[in-house]
């Protein structure tokens, strides 16, 4: 008996040196922020995907300013191609390259060749390097397609220059002699926007700049050369083209402008059935979008809603005033109705900022809260979202164009691929105050952290980008926002809470009990919590309800 009891202390000391020499607590550790922000991102991972169509997630890249990968100071391609797993991490499923072809300028919009890579951003193995790299993560990519005006370098122009510099005394220019000569249109007279063809009695007609000679869209030849320019990138694998100046191929023409560009949107589908085409038609009237549907374009950039006087920001920062809250899931539905009238294949292209216009941080004036917000609100709404790059970081931007272009901060030290400045950019005054990537990426409470979650949330629940957009009137009360989404037999509901009221607001859900809340997001960090029937909404929080299945 004594050896037995012998045997069982010694098997208990064993077991309390194993454990320690004070008793453990069974609970699990509190897990930190960021623990807690990775846990989120692979629930909503576990809930779907988006189909792989051209419902995307865009990002803009102003390659110049993006990733410099040989130490030159200029962003290039094979920097584009060193920062793929950083979008693939941010959830972006489709990028738009600004012009990438040779060009006088560094902005490169006054295109010299459309066949060529500018060997400032690398070469043409480069580029088939990076469509491989996208390829191989299911991103898409368009380019920019500037055929409202090339450069004054193309030999379209050099050609139809150097033709009429050669005529004699008293010789009327011949297109028969020169084919290029009735891509532009050539006066002997100077009209507003017309510039000298310098040693000659001519002058062309170039709307934005001396740089960029207007193309003469009457002319079939020229339109052959824009269709075999399309052919040769759809063959290179993009998945289509981002249109610049679409309402400048006829200055003040509205139907001549449609008719442009649906020959566009035709010659892409002739050569690749799904060729998604967005076009900038930069105006901020809703009624003038709805008309240039009529053209049968896939996309046309939202600016009634997008910019610092689009519906976004003025419902942002109406800052609590709930008559303008309300109107935010009215216009939606409107809009959504009004596209789908003249084209009912359309898919909005929402967007915050671009290269042209100033970033949303200036639009709030630098509130965090309200720069996380717009970022949700623009990312969900229906159709094909963009995202300048830069945005998710909270950067600032504004004054000339080129400051608006400023290099990605990448890091403080601003070195790991950080560009030197574009021409005459000059950087914010107050510095960058949301702080780098390399920063931002620690912070769980961060912009960069919050887009990514915002864009996993859009991507696992494909009704929000795909669905057709209704008032829920029973909730769209208050400051609260309310959306119904509805694709094939999916469907949401959207919260938004739009206002900075610290008290937050409770929404009755009481007649909603066939419905579950599946994601929420907060800018200000305070949950979004459900008790019993109520839902507790924070400042600026939103949720995401589907129904119970």
């Amino acid at each position: 008996m004594a050896r037995h009891l012998k045997k069982l202390l010694c098997l208990v000391l064993v077991v309390f040196l194993l454990v320690g020499c004070t008793p453990t607590s069974t609970s699990t550790p509190e897990r930190s922020e960021m623990e807690k922000l990775e846990d989120r991102l692979a629930q909503y991972a576990q809930l779907g995907s988006s189909p792989d169509d051209n419902y995307r997630t865009w990002y803009e890249i102003f390659v110049y300013s993006f990733c410099d990968s040989n130490g030159d100071g200029i962003g290039d391609l094979q920097g584009v191609i060193s920062k793929m797993d950083y979008l693939q991490e941010l959830g972006i499923t489709g990028i738009w390259l600004m012009p990438i072809h040779p060009s006088y300028s560094y902005h490169k919009y006054d295109v010299n060749d459309y066949y060529a890579i500018d060997s400032a951003y690398g070469t043409m193995a480069d580029f088939d390097a990076f469509m491989a790299e996208c390829d191989k993560r299911g991103i898409a990519v368009i380019l920019d397609l500037v055929v409202n005006h090339c450069g004054a370098g193309n030999p379209w122009f050099t050609e139809a220059s150097e033709y009429l510099r050669g005529l004699q005394p008293g010789q009327e220019p011949n297109a028969e002699d020169c084919k290029y000569l009735d891509y532009f249109t050539f006066s002997t007279e100077k009209d507003k926007g017309y510039h000298a063809v310098y040693g000659t009695k001519y002058y062309y007609e170039g709307q934005f700049s001396s740089s960029m000679p207007d193309l003469n869209w009457e002319n079939e030849a020229m339109r052959a050369d824009v269709k075999a320019v399309m052919e040769f990138w759809l063959n290179k694998g993009v998945a289509g083209f981002r249109v610049d100046a679409a309402k400048e191929f006829y200055t003040g023409a509205v139907n001549k402008n449609v008719e442009v560009m649906r020959w566009l949107q035709q010659t892409a589908n002739s050569i690749k059935e799904d060729a998604y085409m967005v076009a900038e038609v930069w105006e901020s009237d809703y009624n003038t979008i709805t008309s240039y549907y009529e053209s049968g374009f896939t996309s046309i950039f939202n600016y009634p809603f997008g910019n610092y006087d689009g519906k976004l920001c003025k419902v942002l920062n109406g800052r609590g005033n709930a008559a303008m809250v309300t109107t935010w899931a009215t216009a939606l539905q409107t809009a959504n109705k009004a596209y789908a009238g003249k084209n009912p294949n359309y898919i909005d292209a929402p967007f915050l900022s671009n290269h042209d216009v100033g970033r949303i941080y200036g639009f709030v004036s630098g509130d965090p809260l309200r720069i996380k917000m717009a970022g949700a609100m623009n990312l969900f709404m229906s159709g094909s979202t963009f995202i300048y790059y830069g945005e998710e970081l909270g950067m600032p931007g504004s004054g000339n164009d080129p400051s608006k272009r400023a290099p990605m901060y990448w890091n403080a030290d601003r070195n790991n691929g950080t560009t030197n400045l574009p021409p005459q950019c000059s950087l914010p005054e107050m510095g960058y105050p949301m702080g780098s990537l390399e920063e931002q990426q620690k912070d769980a409470g961060s912009v960069y952290n919050y887009y990514r979650e915002a864009i996993a949330i859009r991507k696992a629940l494909p009704v929000i980008s795909h669905g057709v957009t209704t008032v829920e009137q029973n909730l769209n009360v208050g400051c609260v926002s309310a959306v119904r989404k509805t694709w094939n037999d999916q469907q949401c509901i959207i919260l938004m809470n739009i206002d900075d009221d610290e008290a937050g607001v409770a929404v009755d859900l009481s007649a909603y009990t066939d419905w579950k809340v599946v994601a929420t997001l907060s800018a200000n960090g305070e949950a979004v919590a459900q008790e019993g029937t109520n839902l507790n909404m924070p400042a600026y929080g939103i949720a995401v309800l589907v129904p119970n299945n």
